[in-house]
């Protein structure tokens, strides 16, 4: 789907709703508004037997939520996040391309991409058809060219569009096949931008991850639909995958039940509920009681008592999903992060290795630090950042150098801090709410960095509405941590992350050689020197320290003996736990 999703790692004590159904609404291009909503979670939850024995006979299956979605319009930036993906996107709305447990691509709503140095060939598959309501419409090739255009749109906030501005022009062959045409040329103030691209765009699978239903939504805002339902402009659901998605409540879950027109194999269950829980310990004892079926937890320390659970599956696998510092170097930022000298000494500060042993080991064992930014997994992740193992010596050495008042040396539970050109070196921390991790390493990081005369203020916020939808945007603030969920395996996903001009570049890095790069490596078909450049990208990185890289944390996958089809993905890309939902069954 080509991109990143923010995923606000851990459980987010998200603002629940106040009353009983999603309400939010839809601005029309004519200036009306439209309330657009899911029926309420509640209704279908009265619904939901509380024994296993009983779900198995019904065919319904409750998965443990751990994030509340800020709406599902999964591309959109404000409502992009991998929980709006995993729970309301892929069991629903499909791509060309479906991404396994293996990462590797399948053809899915496509029965054939071609992509060449002039084109990109798309061939739909033509039994796929669009559920509306009781309508049956088929998807066409006039859905990828809406899609094509809203995420070019200005006016419209993508969370990337990156490979998507390489596309100069769309046309139809039949209503079952779509040629796009790539830019052989780009105004000088359109390249400065990043609204145009020249070229054709090599990771061509990772575009239409998900393809719109265009005659669903005529005359709805891109930027707000979705925000309480996957629905068109009747507010009745709309779905081309396995499932449609029937309930939502914000702080309360969504209920996902069986398309029977669904062109792939059909759904083996007839419901699935995503059941919302608000910490840690609810959601522990939501396994243990037997209320949930299934949960793809975050990290945590607690679920080492899981592990030896009679009568479940207990799967861990290294996932696609990097934890990492963002430094913001703007102007909303401390001014003294702008100084490579004061980043190294905060990275150097850190021993990421301490951290990974007092989070992982007893339920997670063999993590260790990310030494990259490009390639997390696989051979190609060459280690640039090691060169950053920790040395509080160094840190203080750096820091004498360039300011006054701190320790001589590291001292655990130091009190004198560091002032430099007049600024103190105190910098707002911000991270997600509800997260027994996250408290964890914001306060082993506020230990570590104050040894060497460095304050931090870790500051909590919930993730979809506040970090995510404002915080980040607003690039005010000073270091973030919080983790990506890669949008595929291929690197390319990460330039919205760096390139100047992006929307998504919250740290607001600009390097003109990354961007120069990034804009080669878009165009190069061939694999040896487009890793080259991608090489070359993460070195530079590493010298530049605008992110800075913890780990590529465990991905877990918990769920009783009697459900089967689950197959457990190291590369939650394309779906999370769910990108074979419509095998599940008990």
């Amino acid at each position: 789907m080509h991109r990143r999703f923010w995923l606000f790692a851990g459980i987010a004590a998200a603002l629940v709703a106040a009353s009983a159904s999603a309400t939010a609404t839809a601005k029309l291009a004519s200036g009306k508004t439209a309330s657009l909503k899911a029926a309420p979670f509640a209704q279908a939850w009265a619904n939901v037997p509380r024994s296993p024995a009983a779900r198995k006979a019904r065919g319904t299956l409750v998965f443990a939520g751990e994030q509340d979605p800020s709406g599902f319009n999964g591309l959109q930036a404000t409502q992009s996040s991998a929980w709006a993906v995993y729970e309301g996107n892929t069991p629903v709305i499909r791509g060309a391309y479906i991404i396994d447990d293996q990462g590797q691509y399948h053809l899915d709503l496509a029965t054939s991409v071609k992509a060449t140095k002039d084109s990109l060939d798309i061939k739909i598959r033509p039994t796929a058809n669009w559920m509306w309501g009781s309508k049956k419409m088929p998807v066409t090739a006039d859905d990828f060219i809406y899609t094509w255009k809203q995420i070019v749109n200005p006016n419209n906030q993508a969370a990337s569009t990156t490979g998507y501005v390489n596309i100069a022009s769309a046309a139809k062959k039949g209503s079952k096949e779509v040629i796009f045409k790539w830019n052989k040329s780009c105004a000088a103030d359109a390249l400065a931008k990043g609204t145009c691209a020249v070229g054709a765009f090599a990771d061509f699978r990772d575009l239409f991850g998900f393809v719109y239903p265009s005659k669903a939504l005529v005359g709805l805002d891109w930027n707000t639909l979705w925000g309480d339902c996957v629905c068109g402009t009747d507010g009745k659901p709309v779905s081309d995958g396995p499932f449609y998605l029937s309930n939502w409540t914000k702080g309360q879950g969504v209920t996902l039940k069986k398309n029977p027109g669904f062109y792939g194999h059909k759904a083996q269950l007839n419901e699935i509920d995503w059941k919302f829980y608000a910490d840690t310990n609810s959601e522990i004892q939501a396994i243990k009681t037997g209320e949930v079926d299934a949960a793809y937890p975050s990290p945590q320390t607690a679920l080492g008592e899981l592990k030896s659970q009679p009568g479940l599956v207990y799967n861990t696998n290294r996932a696609y999903i990097m934890e990492h510092i963002d430094i913001q170097l703007g102007p909303k930022g401390n001014p003294l992060l702008k100084n490579l000298w004061m980043r190294q000494a905060i990275v150097q500060a850190i021993n990421r290795v301490s951290l990974i042993k007092a989070i992982f080991s007893s339920y997670a064992p063999g993590v260790k630090p990310l030494n990259s930014l490009e390639y997390i997994l696989g051979k190609a992740a060459i280690p640039h950042f090691a060169k950053y193992a920790t040395s509080q010596k160094k840190a203080v050495a750096i820091l004498k150098a360039h300011c006054t008042g701190g320790p001589s040396a590291p001292t655990r539970g130091n009190t004198n801090y560091w002032t430099c050109g007049g600024q103190k070196a105190e910098f707002r921390w911000f991270t997600t709410t509800g997260n027994s991790r996250r408290a964890a390493s914001a306060a082993i990081f506020q230990q570590q960095l104050q040894a060497v005369g460095i304050k931090i203020n870790p500051e909590f916020r919930p993730g979809p509405s506040v970090l995510f939808g404002q915080t980040l945007p607003s690039h005010d603030y000073d270091l973030a941590e919080y983790a990506y969920v890669f949008g595929s395996p291929d690197p390319s996903g990460n330039d919205g992350v760096f390139k100047s001009t992006s929307d998504g570049n919250y740290t607001q890095y600009n390097n003109p050689k990354v961007d120069k790069l990034i804009q080669q490596a878009s165009t190069d078909f061939n694999p040896a020197s487009r890793q080259a450049k991608y090489e070359q990208i993460d070195a530079i990185l590493s010298n530049d320290i605008p992110i800075f890289p913890l780990y590529t944390y465990p991905s877990i996958l918990i769920y009783r003996k009697a459900v089967k089809g689950m197959q457990h993905s190291n590369s939650p890309v394309s779906a999370g736990p769910a990108w074979n939902a419509e095998f599940w069954h008990f």
